[in-house]
């Protein structure tokens, strides 16, 4: 049961964290180096850009509705 669940996580944290930090990585940037370079460099960075944008757009849509 663990392993299944280390592997749920494991890509949930892939897809919903990784790319889309990379992407706006890329996108801030000015688009130098291929979209790959970033995924695989900064997972923190990553990480965090993605975490932060999820809780201030949480944050956002609370303040509205």
């Amino acid at each position: 049961m663990d392993f299944l669940l280390e592997i749920v996580f494991e890509v949930i944290i892939g897809f919903l964290l990784v790319y889309p930090g990379a992407l706006l990585r890329w996108l801030f940037f000015g688009r130098k180096q291929k979209f790959d370079n970033y995924v695989q460099k900064g997972d923190v960075y990553n990480f965090i850009i993605s975490f932060c944008l999820i809780a201030g757009l949480g944050f956002f849509c609370a303040t509205i509705f």
